[in-house]
């Protein structure tokens, strides 16, 4: 990691959002500005292992070899990951499943799928609709990453698959299962995010190395891209933290955040 990247990797893993997030209204709230970042990955993950495969020739390199198992073994769990009835979901699915059983307000996601089915651009259907202002900025920015070289989304996805969210926020959401309906939540967070936590390796990290190289120049662009969408998260993180307020017992730092907000 460069410096920069390093220091938003450490503002997400501790930020204050995740101490706000501790009953029915919180946990809803936090599904709704997410789930903008669960497509986000999701549409990425397509984007390239569509132009992965698109690249396969009779004979290939041995790191297009490896490059292409590692986006293809990654899209069979995101997309066709089997369930316990045996159905076959993707980890989008799932979320949806689990904003669902919080109550959370699906309309704007699923008309936003429902646009972009009837033929809209996903900036025409982001227009229409109804995200929250921070949520649709978020998607804004990243989707000017959509038309990056290979190796700048492949470093997107890296941090787009959330590895900076803390164990500690998944041990919290597990306590509130008693009262609260996050089987589902916790079930996506498991199996997405938990599967890229494999000790020593991360495969869309082995693809900006693949990607990358030893240039010099294109490991700077990686180190570029990673550096915007870490920071596009963190404004969202503080818009999120900002709507919730304090955490129990805890008075809202709003001094704290304007230093940090002014510091980026």
């Amino acid at each position: 990691m460069s410096f920069m990247t390093e220091r938003y990797f450490q503002m997400l893993e501790s930020h204050k959002l995740y101490d706000r997030i501790f009953d029915d209204y919180s946990l809803r709230l936090f599904v709704e500005y997410h789930v903008v970042c669960v497509w986000a990955y999701n549409y990425l993950l397509r984007d390239i292992y569509q132009e992965l495969v698109s690249m396969i020739q009779p004979l290939n390199s041995q790191s297009q070899k490896e490059a292409i198992r590692l986006i293809s073994e990654t899209i069979l769990e995101e997309e066709v990951e089997e369930q316990n009835d045996g159905s076959l979901l993707s980890h989008l699915e799932i979320y949806l499943e689990a904003m669902q059983a919080l109550g959370a307000d699906v309309g704007p996601i699923l008309s936003f799928f429902d646009m972009q089915e009837s033929g809209s651009t996903w900036e025409e259907a982001l227009e229409e609709a109804r995200f929250p202002p921070a949520v649709a900025r978020y998607a804004q920015g990243l989707g000017r990453m959509f038309a990056r070289p290979l190796h700048e989304r492949a470093a997107v996805l890296f941090y787009e698959g959330e590895p900076f969210i803390p164990d500690t926020f998944l041990n919290r959401l597990g306590q509130l299962g008693a009262k609260h309906s996050v089987n589902r939540l916790l079930d996506y967070f498991e199996r997405h995010i938990e599967g890229l936590k494999r000790p020593g390796f991360s495969a869309s990290g082995r693809l900006v190395e693949i990607f990358c190289g030893d240039n010099p120049q294109l490991n700077d662009e990686a180190e570029k891209a990673a550096e915007e969408v870490m920071r596009l998260r963190v404004d969202l993180w503080n818009n999120l933290a900002d709507q919730l307020g304090a955490a129990p017992g805890k008075a809202p730092n709003r001094q704290g955040l304007r230093l940090i907000t002014s510091a980026l």
